[in-house]
């Protein structure tokens, strides 16, 4: 896959919408009692527009057309696939863009939840998510390796002002989160204010790979002001390609970390009885093949900070067929 979104950066601006595709329009000013299939009756939240797609069940592309403006505490569960692409995306393309604020009330704005092997093929371009405690989260299984979902895309997107610091739901783990999720690209994408209250820092990072999230690209995105490692990886979580990215601010002991939960040195938390412990039945390995390369590093949140931090020992699962982690061309400027 690497690569390839480098060449979707040239080609977006030239394409243009398939005049085969479902079309779903969404507005401020819209009404969830309509269907939203013109932009003249519009629907109101994403909840909305996967109750119709399950309605109407199109075998065909789908594109989501946000109308410009402020939509306040929505929240999604997305479950819907077709095996096709589903975009979500501004209805046209100027300097504003639609913006999905949580207010601080509401955890997360948009969770995938699939777990069926297949490409989901959600494509997100250009919208703005603020004040949540995580943005997005991808999940698929955690423990079973071959219950993954994989080929989403973030284009263009911005998110701001999310974490603990920002909501009443104590710390939070990443502003975008995969789980068992593959083959997902993050792209020309702004992560801004991504924080935690001082005490919970090191929990938050702006993008999180966990347990089986292999082969993603993290290409040529902005993070700002990050008060815990900007990229985390984490079991078994393997030959994700980050480069070319710039981070300011970000960071409390490195850039990217690499971890996986070590049962001997933390123990078991299987039933609520060892908080630090480890949760996950099957037990956890290190992540291999990780690339880190040719990034800009213009300090950690509170000052200097390490490039990266590949924590705990490399053969707790036994030999590892790659290193953990390789780096080449990180910049620092400081």
């Amino acid at each position: 896959m690497k690569y390839i979104v480098l060449s979707f950066i040239v080609l977006w601006s030239n394409c243009s919408y398939s005049a085969d595709s479902f079309k779903i329009y969404i507005s401020p000013l819209g009404s969830d009692f309509n269907e939203g299939l013109t932009n003249s009756y519009p629907i109101k939240t994403l909840s909305r527009a996967q109750d119709v797609l399950e309605l109407y069940k199109p075998n065909q592309p789908v594109e989501i057309h946000i109308n410009q403006g402020t939509y306040f505490s929505q929240s999604v569960v997305w479950t819907y696939t077709n095996g096709h692409s589903i975009t979500f995306t501004p209805i046209n393309f100027t300097k504003d863009r639609p913006v999905f604020d949580g207010g601080g009330n509401v955890d997360t704005w948009f969770t995938l939840r699939k777990s069926n092997s297949s490409a989901s093929n959600l494509k997100f371009r250009y919208i703005k998510v603020q004040n949540y405690h995580t943005a997005m989260s991808f999940e698929g299984n955690r423990s079973h390796v071959s219950n993954w979902n994989s080929e989403n895309e973030l284009y263009g997107m911005y998110f701001y002002r999310i974490g603990g610091k920002y909501t009443g739901f104590g710390n939070s783990t990443a502003a975008v989160r995969f789980v068992n999720s593959r083959n997902n690209s993050i792209a020309n994408t702004h992560f801004v204010d991504i924080l935690n209250n001082p005490a919970g820092a090191s929990a938050i990072h702006a993008i999180y790979f966990a347990h089986y999230s292999s082969n993603n690209e993290v290409l040529s995105n902005r993070f700002l002001r990050i008060n815990g490692d900007p990229i985390k990886v984490r079991d078994e979580s393997n030959y994700n390609y980050i480069a070319d990215n710039r981070f300011y601010s970000s960071g409390r002991v490195a850039f990217y970390q690499g971890w996986y939960c070590n049962a001997d040195v933390r123990g078991w938390n299987l039933d609520d009885s060892n908080s630090d412990g480890c949760t996950k039945p099957s037990g956890e390995c290190p992540s291999i093949g990780n690339e880190f390369r040719n990034n800009d590093l213009y300090g950690g949140y509170d000052g200097a900070i390490k490039v990266f931090d590949v924590r705990e020992v490399d053969n707790y699962c036994g030999t590892l067929s790659s290193p953990r982690l390789r780096t080449s061309g990180n910049v620092k400027y400081y």
